[in-house]
């Protein structure tokens, strides 16, 4: 496993996305449509050697009934395009991190 200096590391591990990750999690049961949106970025840090960076979010669709498909569809949507945008910040930040540490910056 490649070292990430202890700077990367630090930074890397300072985000709403991390606190509510490593915050007691447990099981969620839901009754209303939720949405799982997920990024996964390969990083190249020589050597032929590549670690995975991956961030997720769950967002629920609040109370868009499953029975009239054309409002789920838009929250669908909606969701979507928010949820992706956050979790691909969150790899993006990460990537650019490591391969910073990688370069020696």
């Amino acid at each position: 496993m490649p070292k990430i200096s202890k700077n990367a590391f630090e930074q890397s591990t300072d985000s709403p996305l991390d606190s509510m990750i490593n915050s007691n999690p447990g099981i969620s049961i839901s009754t209303f449509p939720v949405l799982v949106c997920g990024v996964n970025r390969k990083i190249n840090i020589g050597n032929f050697e590549n670690i995975d960076v991956y961030a997720g979010i769950s967002l629920p669709l609040g109370d868009v009934s499953l029975e009239d498909k054309e409002a789920l569809q838009a929250a669908i949507e909606s969701a979507a395009a928010y949820g992706f945008s956050i979790v691909s910040k969150e790899t993006g930040d990460r990537y650019v991190l490591i391969k910073e540490s990688q370069q020696g910056k």
